[in-house]
């Protein structure tokens, strides 16, 4: 086996199933509840993330020396996403016997030095931050504590993440779209602020561009926040042009949502007029008439490697910085399957 670890290479899922000659579930299943996989199956896990530099401690969990409490920025609760994630999360820092905190707020020059006011006075031992954040302060942060970027995270620093990639997603679900015959597909995208929107009207161009269909501006439309009114208004003014869409691509269930309700105000059907594949894969997703397509992302999963991320890095500070990207799935269901 290589000893030399390269434990900055981004490290996903389906790259240590292929090495340890298993599924991706199992992977997750010894990442997340190891007593349920065979011993055999859990070594060659255990190897195969030691061989890609994403190895789990397999010696008894260390406990705190003095009572640790590790703080979880989240952009807002108001978001059902962050809750699946949180609860990753709380699984790790419960196993290791610290307390959890959470901080609802952006992260931007007028609250930094409140945070780190809170992080000195409350002697947190490290932070998960979920927030699109300027580099000059996620700096002033990791000066503070020990952090950890989960979801999004700056790419122009060396400090550990876990997220998905966002490209390959967003393109994975167009891609799905123009396979069902739907050539005049509309984006509607979240704060451009955010890495994850960015990034997914990347895999969206791509993958329109590859497939040699125009790319039409009308259809993109960037909102400045995840709300479902504004989404409805948007996907009604879309639906309403002389050409409109056949498809929707959302970045997040709860636009998609909303999609399909401006089709049921509009009296189009789903999927036969308008085909809509959202985002996260959110509870509400498979509850909605027609059930909604969207794009998987292992939300406890995240929060859970997050946590066991920061862990390692608070045991061992001097280890390299992982950066770690999980694997997504495309979920198809009643409106986009035709």
């Amino acid at each position: 086996m290589n000893t030399n670890l390269d434990m900055n290479k981004k490290v996903k899922v389906s790259e240590i199933a292929a090495v340890a000659g298993v599924s991706p579930a199992t992977v997750s299943r010894v990442i997340n509840q190891r007593e349920i996989v065979k011993g055999e199956t859990y070594e060659k896990v255990i190897q195969a993330m030691k061989q890609l530099g994403c190895s789990i401690n397999e010696s008894p969990i260390p406990q705190p020396a003095s009572t640790g409490l590790i703080l979880i920025n989240i952009p807002s609760l108001n978001n059902p996403f962050y809750g699946a994630i949180i609860k990753g999360a709380r699984a790790s820092i419960s196993r290791h016997g610290y307390s959890m905190l959470i901080n609802e707020g952006h992260i931007n020059p007028g609250t930094i030095d409140l945070l780190v006011k809170t992080l000195k006075q409350n002697k947190v031992i490290g932070l998960i931050t979920m927030n699109c954040i300027e580099t000059s302060l996620i700096k002033k942060l990791s000066a503070t504590t020990c952090v950890v970027q989960c979801c999004e995270y700056n790419e122009d620093t060396d400090l550990p993440y876990v997220s998905i990639n966002d490209v390959a997603s967003a393109k994975m679900a167009v891609e799905h779209l123009l396979a069902q015959g739907k050539k005049r597909i509309a984006f509607i995208n979240g704060p451009f602020r955010y890495k994850y929107a960015k990034h997914r009207l990347q895999g969206y161009m791509q993958a329109l561009e590859e497939a040699g269909v125009p790319v039409d501006q009308e259809y993109i439309v960037q909102l400045p926040e995840i709300d479902s009114d504004l989404a409805t208004s948007a996907a009604l003014q879309l639906l309403n042009l002389s050409e409109p869409p056949d498809a929707f691509f959302t970045v997040s269930d709860v636009y998609g949502a909303a999609v399909l309700r401006a089709c049921y105000l509009s009296k189009r059907r789903v999927p036969e007029q308008v085909a809509v594949v959202g985002f996260d894969n959110l509870e509400i997703s498979k509850s909605l008439v027609p059930a909604l397509s969207t794009v998987n992302q292992p939300k406890s999963q995240l929060g859970f490697m997050a946590a066991q991320t920061l862990f390692e890095k608070i045991t061992n500070p001097a280890i390299p910085n992982k950066k770690i990207l999980l694997d997504t799935e495309l979920i198809v269901r009643e409106s986009s399957s035709l």
